[in-house]
């Protein structure tokens, strides 16, 4: 035997983690069942919300709902002073504060709507009127519920002083008028 100790052989120490190891799970998959519910739920819910979406703006073969409005006649008139009896005249020397000889104009306008569709629809339009240069004065708004297929609906509008003008035109400003927007809403019954 020999007085000499036995040499040990260096060993190199690696560096320290900042952070511990993450903990990896090994072995099957827990709650596979409940992701595969999750998606399919989804999944269904995008295809139910993509079939009512499909149904409510599909065409019914109505087309262009602008081309299912008519107006005509267009005119301005001088209204009748309905506060008067037939046989009374107008004196406005009373103490009440709204005159009574005043009568109002209006732009009378005829409008027609046809469902030209295959289901019963509401139509909602908008009109605009203009003056004799082609500038726009005013806007105003008529309906046309639950037409049939097929069937019309006539009837008298008008802009009045009750109509709303932007600037300082008035009634008797009005020289023309011209459908500005329709949507028409099918109905499902």
């Amino acid at each position: 035997m020999t007085d000499d100790e036995p040499q040990r052989p260096t060993l190199a120490v690696p560096p320290v983690p900042e952070a511990p190891p993450l903990a990896v799970a090994v072995g099957p998959r827990r709650n596979s069942g409940r992701r595969t519910l999750i998606i399919a739920a989804v999944v269904a819910a995008l295809l139910i919300g993509g079939g009512a979406t499909w149904w409510a703006l599909a065409d019914d073969g109505a087309g262009d709902a602008m081309s299912h409005v008519e107006i005509s006649g267009g005119k301005v008139i001088d209204s009748e002073n309905s506060l008067l009896d037939d046989d009374e005249e107008c004196d406005d020397t009373d103490d009440l504060s709204y005159n009574d000889c005043d009568a109002d104009s209006a732009y009378e306008y005829i409008y027609k709507v046809t469902n030209e569709g295959d289901e019963p629809a509401n139509y909602a339009v908008i009109l605009n009127a203009f003056d004799e240069d082609g500038d726009f004065i005013g806007q105003t708004y008529f309906s046309a519920t639950h037409l049939l297929p097929g069937k019309s609906k006539a009837d008298t509008g008008e802009f009045n002083k009750y109509s709303e003008f932007p600037e300082d035109d008035e009634v008797t400003d009005i020289a023309s008028v011209k459908v500005a927007h329709v949507e028409r809403v099918a109905l499902a019954n």
